[in-house]
């Protein structure tokens, strides 16, 4: 995903003009078919049960068009593909009004038919979930036998890609760093090359929905520290992209503490292009409930149901989250958000600058 066009858009709001959303972040189900044991819904005792219908979800997808929005990550709330049909339905219209689109999955119902659509539709980028090099670590964190199924998706869908001699959808592991695999960062570059992902993106775990102890003891920082260095050098030997050199570069980032690395970023620096963090002002996030916010993790915000895009972007909601995101009152969710986010910012607002 590029950020220029992010930048034009901020640019905009800068000069106190608005502009409307770039990327949409889309969970079309809060329904999974694996129960992870660090995942937001073990403790969760309501999921949701009436989710947006998929004439809401496809009407939704054409309004972002007209509105210009240029990227969608299709992701959970649960497993996007336990409501196949509508995804892949969601994600053929998304391609058809030419938008770039991210999907995250657990890679266990992805079928070689479904890996044959993805291509022919010129999908962009997958993003399979897979936390250990091996099934005793990824099986111990995700249910059994889910390791095996993962990497058999992986080779399945770069299979179907290089049958159609095409170089789309682009393959990518998300891994969350934890005590069980932090020092198997390399093994995890390894596994990429060997499955056919191109891709591997490290994430300090969130340990608060957990009620086993997950999080890096702080005495091990320096293997850590050790261990993601050598999968930087490992990657670039065998072609692999990470953000090993990022993930560094935030000080190996303890989820504990992101909301204050948030502020931090930026406490000198005053109006816009002080504001912690810039998602409210490109990003629209839209949960399976209809539930809509500025951000990826929100927990502010107004339901979309009755309403177009447009009249929730500009609406009370946004409009208030986003004047105390500039007075640097940032929720207490921040601190479950992902460091990418952190880097993006900072990488905005040197172009803002």
């Amino acid at each position: 995903m590029k950020l220029q066009e992010i930048a034009n858009r901020l640019e905009l709001w800068m000069n106190e003009k608005k502009a409307e959303p770039v990327r949409m972040e889309l969970h079309p189900t809060d329904a999974c078919n694996l129960k992870c044991i660090f995942c937001w819904r073990k403790g969760n005792s309501k999921p949701t049960r009436k989710e947006l219908s998929e004439r809401k979800l496809l009407q939704i997808v054409r309004e972002a068009a007209e509105l210009g929005v240029k990227e969608w990550v299709v992701s959970g709330g649960g497993e996007p593909l336990v409501r196949k049909n509508t995804t892949l339905r969601v994600l053929k219209e998304i391609k058809k009004n030419n938008m770039w689109g991210l999907l995250t999955t657990n890679g266990t119902l992805l079928t070689e038919k479904d890996a044959k659509f993805l291509v022919k539709i010129g999908w962009d980028q997958v993003q399979f979930s897979i936390d250990g090099p091996n099934k005793e670590i990824n099986d111990f964190l995700r249910p059994p036998h889910s390791f095996e199924r993962i990497v058999r998706t992986v080779k399945t869908l770069r299979k179907a890609r290089d049958s159609a001699n095409s170089k789309k959808p682009y393959i990518g592991f998300n891994t969350i760093l934890n005590k069980m695999n932090f020092d198997r960062t390399n093994e995890m570059i390894e596994l990429a090359s060997d499955a056919g992902s191109e891709l591997v993106y490290f994430e300090p775990i969130y340990s608060g929905y957990s009620k086993i102890d997950l999080r890096i003891p702080k005495e091990k920082m320096k293997k850590l520290a050790k261990s993601i260095r050598k999968s930087g050098k490992t990657a670039k030997e065998l072609g692999i992209d990470t953000n090993a050199k990022e993930f560094l570069e935030v000080s190996l980032a303890d989820k504990s503490n992101l909301r204050e690395k948030i502020l931090n970023e930026n406490k000198n620096l005053s109006g816009f292009i002080g504001a912690p963090c810039f998602r409210p002002w490109y990003l629209m996030g839209i949960k399976a409930s209809g539930f809509a916010g500025c951000c990826s993790t929100f927990e502010t915000g107004q339901f979309i149901q009755g309403k177009s895009l447009k009249e929730v972007w500009f609406g009370k909601t946004f409009t208030r989250l986003r004047e105390e995101v500039l007075n640097k009152k940032i929720p207490s969710y921040c601190s479950k958000c992902s460091i990418v986010v952190l880097m993006e910012n900072k990488t905005l607002r040197k172009m803002l600058i």
